[in-house]
């Protein structure tokens, strides 16, 4: 597979882009210490913001701050949804919000219940930094540290948070054997056409799912087949592409987020979000070719 860079910027305007989903023209993006949803063309234009909690500051204080990482975009009851997923690694981080995308109205929700599911089903650290959905599935991934070192991915139900007792859960390991460094998954998408898990990984030097380190590598994976490998009792990763060691423009950030604009035969166009710790984010939009 080969990568093109097609543009890229960055955006001083919207603080820790985590979350990026693409959904009739329209890019919504998501940070993971942002009070709004930033609402843009596929230019990167700004056209307006969604308000999920008031607050004066930019950035709300990280001992505060709802840490929304996973984004998908959802169809369920005939609705388009956004779904902003709080990582859970704290309390306060078991918030949810589920966004209309007809009249951007939002359901505010509470994940606690089955947060405390997927901790008592083998999940060492609650991380939740990934979510897409796969045909009438939503894949979560939970994303590994230095001290937990591995990245599982969640299948349940589109509704789960209805039913959050009863909903289910069946977790797969995504086998990173193959490569000796550390790896967590940091945000994942899928296409239907090609039956791709489509997702981007970032390394810190952080031992826990709390504090933040140093930044490393980030890189784009493919796992091919993704919709029938969700019932295997792991999933290998086809192709990792080291984007820092592609381009120079990925170097000293940490790749958040990924998500599909538009599908070809054997190609793929992809807008990425990324942050440095710093309290901006960076845009990218690549095409992968096969």
């Amino acid at each position: 597979m080969k990568l093109d860079l097609l543009d890229h910027k960055e955006l001083k305007s919207f603080p820790s882009g985590s979350g990026i989903e693409f959904y009739d023209n329209k890019i919504y993006l998501v940070g993971d210490d942002a009070a709004r949803i930033l609402v843009m063309n596929k230019r990167w234009k700004e056209k307006y913001d969604i308000v999920l909690f008031e607050s004066g500051e930019k950035r709300i204080p990280k001992k505060q701050k709802a840490d929304l990482e996973a984004t998908a975009v959802l169809q369920l009851d005939k609705k388009n949804y956004l779904l902003v997923l709080g990582s859970g690694s704290r309390q306060n981080r078991n918030k949810a919000i589920l966004v209309d995308l007809k009249n951007d109205s939002l359901i505010e929700l509470d994940n606690t219940v089955f947060y405390e599911r997927l901790k008592a089903s083998g999940i060492a650290e609650l991380n939740i930094e990934g979510a897409a959905q796969v045909h009438d599935h939503l894949l979560l991934c939970n994303r590994a540290n230095q001290s937990n070192p591995v990245n599982q991915l969640i299948i349940t139900s589109l509704d789960f948070f209805r039913n959050q007792e009863e909903a289910p859960v069946m977790l797969l390991d995504i086998d990173f054997s193959a490569y000796e460094e550390s790896i967590g998954v940091s945000g994942i998408t899928y296409s239907d056409t090609h039956d791709q898990i489509i997702f981007t990984t970032s390394s810190e030097a952080t031992g826990n799912s709390y504090d933040d380190g140093a930044i490393g590598k980030s890189y784009l994976g493919i796992i091919e087949n993704g919709y029938r490998k969700i019932w295997k009792k792991n999933m290998k990763v086809n192709e990792l592409i080291d984007l820092p060691g592609t381009f120079d423009e990925f170097k000293g950030h940490k790749v958040e987020s990924v998500c599909i604009q538009s599908e070809k035969d054997h190609s793929v166009k992809l807008q990425l979000v990324a942050d440095d710790d710093t309290g901006e984010s960076y845009l990218f939009k690549v095409r992968l070719r096969f």
